[in-house]
């Protein structure tokens, strides 16, 4: 029956049945090469080729094949010298000296400094180990997921984190893939009692704020939405919606060095296991004589010490017309500084010069105290990179000061609603007289003479002593001045600072009140006759009140001058 059905198809198709068949199976065999290829590259550890294809034509690592690349990188960052070297040098410019975040308005920066005290928000973000920490996973990993734990009542903010391998997918706008709107986390719950539980939630991007939020979760599927605990994404080396370990590039190479060396090394092991050469006469039983007497330390007439003796090598004892050569060295020119090349290849991806891996033959005196230029921009883009990401998560933690009931800046201005279409964007419309400024500084990347960064400081305040006060305003030159200096807690310093300038001013207003409520005295009259008045007690007021006046200005001065003098740097 099939013969007949396959002889009737072939004369309705011109015998062409066979063809579109092959074809067809030629096809299919193709297909499933290329899944099988694919399939294959996903699970190649240092494959470059992990792209998911879909009918969109999207270009971007799949998911599997990112949690594998940072997988790697983690290994990397570990065990090898040169990439834990890079990672350790960007970390140690970029938060070794600290930071100084502060606030213009008193209140404002009272909930700032609760929010970077607080000791969960220590232990995520805002204490000196956590901060290097999270640049080390920013690094190795390409994404950081900080979860805002909000209370709606106090307004208080407290920082956890999301280990990037449990993020499964970036829910983004239909209309625009640049804009997250849900982060969907799956990982496996280990209880106290030893028992395993899988979890998948979705937690909200902290800016979508839709008007309705039912909906949603039929939408999404299977997992519960977390409305309470958004989540603030920071990805760098960016492919799609994740991040990619930014020394990814850095690996393969890497590893081809740590693979050089370790070929060297086994060439002068090889060459090292022979320490000496000895040809004896008399065919084996020479041989066996010379290895019994270099297998003792004490001569042949005691026959008890049998012990090898301790050397370095072996010997190769053969008889008459055997020889044993070892591979000569000399004209290969083989050395670790041939894999020179291979060690900029992996240093190359980090952005610094080699010096900072070790090689001092190429450093001198002037590039061991200054960078160059681009090091130094690489250095202050990452730290305007955690500027932003301080100042978001500052902001939003000032939004909730203002909007919660019980929030500690709900007086100072009001949480606007703005609607965009189906969402709302919330931003503070603070009062008039509040200035809001919040301030995130880095000290000098750059080691300069302390001694020429104090006196530029104070003449950019005193017009290079003239004590004028046209200069930059006193406040900002002391926190300055006191962050050159090293000291870690300016916070602390300023409130010694200012109580005692508020204390120098309220004598400075007690002595002014005093001269204003005393009479003038009469003087004696002079030769014309005339009759005059005292004006000494005015005087000295006035002068008392101009010392007042520029009593700071004055002191700095004095500072300037001390330093010059003792020859502090």
């Amino acid at each position: 029956m099939a013969t007949i059905t396959e002889s009737l198809a072939d004369r309705l198709t011109g015998g062409k049945l066979t063809d579109l068949q092959e074809t067809a199976v030629s096809q299919s065999n193709q297909i499933w090469q290329l899944t099988e290829s694919l399939q294959r590259l996903e699970q190649v550890l240092y494959s470059s080729e992990w792209r998911a294809l879909s009918m969109q034509a999207d270009q971007e690592f799949t998911r599997a094949g990112l949690k594998q690349i940072t997988e790697l990188a983690r290994i990397m960052r570990l065990k090898n010298p040169v990439i834990k070297r890079g990672v350790k040098i960007q970390r140690l410019y970029v938060w070794a000296q600290g930071v100084n975040i502060s606030a213009a308005n008193e209140a404002i920066n009272d909930v700032v400094q609760a929010f970077l005290d607080d000791e969960r928000n220590r232990a995520e973000l805002t204490s000196h180990q956590a901060r290097g920490e999270r640049e080390t996973d920013l690094q190795q990993d390409g994404n950081l997921f900080f979860r805002f734990h909000v209370n709606a009542v106090s307004g208080r903010i407290r920082l956890s984190t999301i280990d990037p391998q449990e993020v499964d997918d970036i829910i983004c706008n239909p209309e625009d893939k640049r804009e997250p709107w849900f982060y969907k986390r799956a990982w496996v719950q280990k209880d106290l009692d030893g028992g395993t539980k899988q979890h998948a939630v979705y937690y909200p991007d902290w800016r979508f704020t839709p008007r309705n939020r039912s909906g949603y979760q039929e939408k999404l599927g299977n997992g519960r939405i977390d409305w309470e605990t958004p989540v603030y994404h920071v990805a760098v080396n960016r492919v799609g919606r994740f991040g990619v370990s930014e020394f990814y590039a850095a690996n393969d190479w890497a590893l081809a060095y740590k693979s050089f060396l370790e070929q060297l090394a086994s060439v002068w092991q090889a060459l090292a296991r022979w320490a000496a050469k000895l040809t004896v006469p008399g065919g084996k039983r020479g041989v066996a004589a010379a290895k019994a007497k270099l297998n003792t330390t004490l001569g042949n007439t005691l026959g008890e010490e049998t012990n090898p003796p301790p050397v370095t090598g072996a010997t190769f004892i053969s008889g008459e017309g055997v020889d044993l050569q070892p591979f000569r060295t000399a004209g290969a020119t083989m050395s670790a500084e041939d894999g020179r090349r291979l060690l900029l290849m992996s240093i190359m991806d980090f952005g610094f010069p080699e010096t900072f891996f070790g090689d001092a033959s190429v450093g001198s005196l002037a590039t061991a105290k200054s960078l160059d230029r681009p090091t130094e921009l690489l250095i202050m883009d990452r730290q305007a990179l955690w500027k932003g990401i301080l100042g978001d998560i500052i902001g939003y933690q000032l939004l909730w000061a203002v909007k919660a009931p019980q929030g500690p800046l709900a007086g100072l201005g009001t949480a606007v609603r703005e609607p965009d279409g189906d969402q709302t964007h919330e931003r503070i419309d603070w009062n008039q007289d509040i200035d809001p400024t919040v301030t995130v500084a880095f000290p000098s990347i750059i080691q300069h003479d302390i001694k020429e960064t104090v006196g530029a400081i104070i003449d950019a305040q005193t017009m290079s002593g003239r004590s004028e006060g046209a200069g930059i305003p006193l406040e900002t030159a002391v926190r300055r001045l006191i962050s050159e200096l090293g000291i870690d807690d300016v916070d602390a310093v300023m409130e010694i600072w200012t109580a005692e300038q508020e204390e120098r001013q309220a004598r400075a207003d007690e002595m002014a009140a005093r001269v204003a409520a005393t009479p003038p005295t009469p003087a004696p009259n002079n030769d014309s006759g005339d009759g005059e008045f005292d004006d000494t007690a005015a005087q000295e007021a006035e002068m008392i009140w101009n010392r007042q006046v520029t009593a700071v200005s004055d002191l700095l001065v004095e500072l300037k001058e001390t330093i010059g003098a003792n020859g502090h740097s």
